[in-house]
C-alpha cells in the first residue's frame, strides 16, 4: 500500500514491466531459492504485497512465475479474482489459502503440498480480549502445514496490517505477540507490517515496539536494509519516503533456531513502479529445520 504523507514509513526477483528478472543479490552472495530446495531440511519462502488494483495482474502472475523455486509464497493486497491466476501460476502442486477479509486487498498463502501437508488454517480474527480486525481490515492469515519428509509442523502466517488505523496497528501487534506467546509451534510469520521503520534513526512507529516486546518474536533483520517500498504520490519522481521498510519477517518458537536468513530482493529497474507493477520489493526468508525435525 502506498505511504501516506505526514511520518508514515516501514517478501523475489521480477523487474518493472519485464517477464524475466535479473537479480542484484544485496550484500554477500546468498543461496539462490533453487539450492535450498536440494536440501530437506531448508524451506525458502517469499512474502510479497502485490499492489492489487493498481498492477497488471497478467504481468503479476507472469513475475510469480519467474519466482519459481520457493516453497511458499505469502501475498498481500490480492484481489479475490486472482487467486487462481497466482496460484496456476506456479508448478503444478502448489495450492492456495486465501482470506476471507480484506475487501480487494486481501492475503493468499500458496504452498508446495507435495512437500508439505495442511493440517489447519485460520484468519486471526481476534486473540483474548484483543482485536485484530475492526471488521474493516485484514485479519492475519495463517497456516498450519507438516512436512512430509521430517514430520516437522510449523506455522506460516502472513499480514498485511492497518496502514490508516495507527491505534489498531498496534493492537493487532500486541494481539499477534501474545497469540505467539500461547503456541506451542514454530512460527514463520512475513508480510507488510506497515511499521515505518526508518533506517536512519532504527525505530519504526507504535506497532513495532510492541511486537517485539519481551522477545516472543524475533525480527529476523535483511542482511542489508533496502528500502521496499516506492512511494512517490506527488509525482516529482523521487520516493518520498526512502531508507525504510514496510515489510518484514519474524519468527517464534523453535524457528529461532532454524537459522532464519532474510533479504530484500533487487530487481533491475524495480523502482519507480509503473501501473502494471507493485511498489513494494519482495522478501525473501530463508530457514532450516534444526536437525530436520
Amino acid at each position: 500500500m502506498k505511504k501516506l504523507t505526514g511520518w508514515i514509513l516501514i517478501l523475489a526477483f521480477v523487474s518493472g514491466c519485464s517477464k524475466s528478472a535479473t537479480v542484484e543479490a544485496p550484500g554477500e552472495p546468498a543461496p539462490t531459492a533453487s539450492q535450498l530446495a536440494d536440501s530437506s531440511t531448508a524451506i525458502s519462502v517469499l512474502a510479497w504485497n502485490l499492489e492489487s488494483g493498481r498492477n497488471d495482474p497478467d504481468v503479476i502472475a507472469a513475475q510469480l512465475t519467474d519466482l519459481s523455486g520457493y516453497d511458499i509464497y505469502c501475498l498481500s493486497e490480492v484481489h479475490a479474482d486472482n487467486f487462481g491466476k497466482y496460484t496456476n501460476a506456479l508448478p503444478t502442486g502448489f495450492v492456495s489459502v486465501n482470506s476471507s477479509l480484506g475487501g480487494g486487498d486481501r492475503l493468499q498463502i500458496i504452498f508446495n503440498s507435495n512437500r508439505f501437508e495442511q493440517l489447519q488454517q485460520k484468519e486471526l480474527h481476534d486473540h483474548g480480549e484483543y482485536k485484530l480486525n475492526n471488521g474493516h481490515h485484514r485479519s492475519p492469515l495463517f497456516v498450519r502445514l507438516k512436512d512430509r519428509a521430517s514430520g516437522t509442523e510449523f506455522i506460516v502466517m502472513t499480514n498485511h496490517l492497518a496502514r490508516r488505523n495507527a491505534e489498531l496497528r498496534k493492537q493487532q501487534a500486541i494481539g499477534m505477540r501474545e497469540w505467539a506467546r500461547d503456541q506451542n509451534a514454530a512460527i514463520v510469520n512475513v508480510g507488510d507490517f506497515n511499521m515505518d521503520f526508518d533506517f536512519r534513526t532504527q525505530q519504526g512507529n507504535s506497532a513495532f515496539p510492541e511486537m517485539l516486546r519481551d522477545n516472543i518474536w524475533l525480527w529476523v533483520k535483511p542482511e542489508k536494509f533496502i528500502d521496499t517500498n516506492w512511494s512517490d504520490p506527488d509525482g516529482d519522481g523521487k520516493d518520498n519516503y526512502p531508507d525504510s521498510m514496510l515489510d518484514f519477517a519474524f519468527v517464534a518458537g523453535p524457528a529461532k533456531d532454524w537459522k532464519p536468513v532474510c533479504r530484500v530482493i533487487v530487481r533491475e529497474g524495480d523502482f519507480p513502479d509503473d501501473e502494471s507493477t507493485s511498489d513494494h520489493r519482495p522478501i525473501e526468508l530463508r530457514i532450516t529445520i534444526a536437525n530436520g525435525r
